[in-house]
């Protein structure tokens, strides 16, 4: 793969839908990505044996009543493992509950200009059009909220992936 992650563990990233987090994790052997769904809904058989599961993003699904704090727990025992350099989570979260349960995490977040782009990702990666609706109405939205966050920030440029953003920012680095 031609590139080697900075020794920097753990760093948690909550990264917008569509970023790459699902590639960086394909790619990179020291990332790995805690998708909210796995603990935020419980999957009926049939839903479960969906294949691709982004074609159940806006449909019905029963809430798991330990959300949101199982996916905390979840990220607390993955942060302690130092298994992985880089922990990338869902961007879906109350962001003061996750910083006042302890979770300390980065934000990466598309410029508003990539809209478009986001909507072509969702459709690409064979979401449905509701989901990919949702997209693209809430990027200005959730930018604005994310520029409000003490957090650090990490803005997507336009045509750029969360991977793109990472070497950018020397998170990630080129193997010479």
């Amino acid at each position: 793969m031609g590139k080697k992650i900075i020794d920097k563990k753990p760093i948690i990233i909550s990264a917008r839908i569509c970023a790459g987090k699902t590639y960086l994790t394909k790619k990179y052997k020291g990332i790995i990505e805690l998708p909210s769904g796995d603990y935020k809904y419980i999957l009926t058989d049939e839903q479960k044996a969906v294949k691709n599961k982004e074609s159940l993003k806006s449909t019905k699904r029963e809430i798991n009543p330990e959300w949101p704090i199982n996916y905390y727990n979840a990220i607390i025992k993955e942060s302690k493992n130092n298994e992985h350099a880089i922990i990338l989570i869902a961007p879906c979260m109350p962001f003061k509950d996750m910083r006042d349960y302890g979770i300390n995490f980065l934000l990466a977040y598309p410029d508003p200009i990539c809209k478009e782009e986001y909507k072509t990702r969702a459709r690409n990666r064979g979401a449905n059009e509701e989901f990919v609706k949702r997209v693209a109405n809430s990027i200005q939205n959730d930018f604005e909220d994310f520029l409000k966050q003490p957090n650090e920030k990490i803005i997507l440029k336009s045509s750029e992936y969360l991977e793109d953003a990472l070497i950018r920012i020397g998170i990630l680095k080129k193997k010479e």
